[in-house]
């Protein structure tokens, strides 16, 4: 009875020693957040910025204040600006079922690579990926649109529309580099309204309703290069619409439309060439490069043709996008394997990345992604080169 008592005693005191411990925490945590309240808020936000990610994330959940500020479009394009330099990576993104799995590396800091997933709604078509200073879109059939937070490694959904202004038909992710700002840009069918949302600016969408021409379809192909967003479309009635090319200024919100240089052809893509828009195709020999002269001259395009190296050999290589140093990118049609006894040990995904210029090539092999993620997508009847998309202009956080 006597021993009973003694425990009985000892775990009251733990309790009392555990709770002082937890109310202790508590003040500490009250003080500091009280303290930061007498600091000038571009002091903590200066403090904030020079920090590594991973430091940022943890401060986030110490109060609401600090939280709010690590959050804000703002606080990420500062971040995101200190990383331009040296944080230019291709991303690789893979689908399987309602998953899809996102894989950055650096472009010339050696194959490491950063990984995580997002798990789609309803387990939806995509009909779009972007990524523009340092943030990453996603926008379904359904056209509702996801932005991912690079400090918060997360993804967050976009408001949607008041369905009386009309109906989704694309949307397109901007970067304006004088304001510092991100904006999103939608084509709205009917009633021919567009919407745009400045992040961290509005809880809610502006409308437009003159100063551009009728949208009657909008495909897939869009880029934003130096504060303009450029995307693909039928433009006019239905009766007469021409295919062209619109340019949207983000700082002055203003539509230009650009006479479109080629006919169609679904392997084109478009990528930033010299800090300019670039229509790019394969060809038999190597590659053909449609570029827009400048922003002033709309309609004057330049052709370029970049023949293939003499031993590249583009049968094993499929054309899937152009670095900003405007290297060529090609991914393998098949995997790298090691075998012994025709027993597969270890895979290699492999990227070829080819300098017109200079008419060389460098390959990168990702061997940790085949082995770890990727061969786990691996199911009878799947094609991972055919559910693959590369972007080659991301920004990692």
């Amino acid at each position: 009875m006597h021993s009973l008592e003694t425990e009985t005693v000892a775990e009251q005191g733990k309790v009392r020693k555990r709770s002082n411990c937890g109310a202790i925490k508590d003040e500490k945590i009250q003080r500091t957040i009280q303290s930061s309240e007498h600091i000038p808020l571009d002091l903590i936000v200066e403090i904030f910025s020079r920090l590594p990610a991973k430091s940022i994330v943890r401060l986030s959940s110490v109060s609401r204040l600090w939280s709010s500020i690590t959050t804000t479009p703002g606080f990420i394009n500062s971040v995101v600006t200190q990383y331009l330099s040296s944080r230019h990576c291709v991303m690789l993104i893979f689908r399987k079922n309602d998953k899809l799995f996102f894989f950055a590396s650096p472009l010339h800091t050696g194959p490491k690579v950063e990984s995580f997933q997002f798990t789609i709604p309803n387990n939806d078509n995509i009909r779009r990926y972007e990524s523009v200073h340092g943030l990453i879109y996603l926008e379904t059939s359904r056209h509702v649109m996801f932005i991912r937070n690079p400090i918060m490694k997360s993804f967050f959904t976009l408001p949607k529309l008041d369905c009386n202004q009309g109906s989704p038909l694309a949307g397109f992710l901007g970067y304006d580099p004088i304001n510092g700002r991100h904006k999103v840009l939608c084509i709205l069918m009917e009633e021919n309204k567009i919407g745009i949302f400045t992040l961290g600016a509005q809880e809610s969408w502006r409308i437009l309703t003159k100063g551009f021409p009728s949208h009657y379809y909008v495909t897939g192909f869009a880029r934003c290069i130096d504060g303009v967003i450029y995307y693909e479309g039928s433009f006019g009635c239905p009766v007469s619409s021409v295919r062209a090319i619109m340019s949207f200024d983000l700082k002055s919100e203003t539509f230009i439309l650009i006479k479109h240089p080629k006919k169609y052809d679904k392997n084109t893509f478009w990528a930033s060439f010299e800090g300019r828009l670039a229509l790019v195709s394969s060809t038999p020999s190597g590659v053909e490069l449609w570029i827009l002269e400048d922003r002033k001259n709309h309609n004057q395009w330049i052709y370029k043709h970049f023949p293939s190296p003499h031993d590249f050999n583009k049968e094993k290589w499929k054309l899937m996008g152009v670095t900003e140093t405007g290297e060529f990118i090609y991914t393998s049609s098949r995997a790298s394997k090691l075998t012994i006894l025709d027993r597969v040990l270890y895979e290699w995904f492999r990227i070829m990345y080819v300098d017109p210029k200079r008419n060389s090539m460098r390959e990168v092999m990702y061997g940790g992604i085949i082995e770890d993620d990727i061969r786990r997508l691996d199911k009878v009847g799947y094609d991972r080169m055919k559910d693959l998309t590369v972007i080659s202009y991301h920004i990692e956080i």
